[in-house]
């Protein structure tokens, strides 16, 4: 958590120094100023909600009312708006957390892994060159997702609830690979990585081997796209799971292609990888997570 102490005490100074200048002025103060003690928020009922459902079982704290410096202000983005706050961590409770949480046989193994802090955006980040950022981890302690003002339960909104879930797992796939890093050979699957992701569309880019456009930028990148997509489905679609074979089969060149292959054997890396760093069996986990976000849309 940052705390933003110097602007209060610089603001404490410059009175104090006031104050020594010119001894024949009295200053009288009804109530403490804004910001130095003074103001205090009431506690809602998504307090309440975030106190128990995410504080107490997996110490997580999260921020949405927005404080100074917390986050990166120069880009547009807006405030989550309160109605929405609850909801959309209702769902990422139940399509991410929970079958993690039932694979895994407790919560224990989130608790341990999962970013101490989870702060809210409204909307999502746009980048210069036309990116959009939905979600960030910084250094496995914090992570940020956008985007909450579009969250929806319907099924004809189901790409939102998908890309929530995609942001989710792929964010906690970057927190895995730091805690254990993922084979120096993956990144030799398909090596040709380039900074012009965003010129690419995905379909294009799983016809050159990788999951995604974004895939396409840095092997990290790539891991934790086959990850989240392997576990949450392709982003678009209108109704349900869009299912990651149904990519495989129709956007690759079929399995006789070699972007086809080339994709299948990132997936056994991935199935590898989570079987020997952290004991879990991938593809349980990803029959979980389709069952959750299936059974979630109303």
């Amino acid at each position: 958590m940052k705390l933003h102490i110097f602007p209060n005490i610089v603001l404490l100074l410059l009175l104090a120094t006031g104050w020594s200048a010119c001894k024949k002025e009295t200053v009288h103060l009804d109530q403490i100023p804004v910001g130095l003690g003074g103001d205090s928020t009431a506690t809602t009922s998504s307090d309440v909600f975030i106190h128990d459902s995410l504080t107490i079982p997996y110490n997580i704290a999260v921020y949405y009312k927005w404080q100074p410096g917390q986050l990166d202000f120069p880009y547009e983005i807006v405030p989550p708006r309160e109605a929405q706050v609850e909801p959309a961590l209702r769902a990422l409770l139940a399509i991410a957390f929970a079958p993690y949480n039932d694979q895994t046989g407790s919560t224990v193994f989130l608790r341990k892994y999962l970013p101490k802090v989870l702060k809210l955006a409204g909307s999502a980040q746009y980048q210069s060159n036309g990116s959009m950022i939905l979600g960030q981890a910084e250094g496995g302690t914090s992570m940020l997702l956008y985007e909450i003002n579009s969250f929806s339960r319907l099924a004809k909104d189901s790409a939102i609830l998908k890309e929530m879930g995609h942001t989710m797992h792929h964010e906690f796939g970057h927190i895995l690979n730091q805690n254990v890093v993922f084979p120096v050979s993956f990144k030799q699957i398909t090596p040709a990585y380039t900074g012009n992701w965003y010129n690419i569309a995905d379909q294009e880019a799983r016809q050159n081997g990788f999951i995604s456009a974004y895939a396409e930028s840095d092997p990290r990148e790539d891991f934790v796209e086959m990850v989240a997509t392997m576990l949450i489905g392709g982003r678009n679609g209108q109704s349900g799971y869009d299912d990651y074979e149904k990519i495989m089969a129709e956007q690759t060149g079929g399995p006789n292609s070699e972007s086809y292959a080339l994709l299948r054997a990132k997936e056994a890396m991935v199935v590898d990888y989570y079987a020997r760093a952290w004991k879990i069996d991938f593809y349980a986990l990803q029959a979980r997570c389709r069952r959750a976000l299936t059974a979630y849309f109303q």
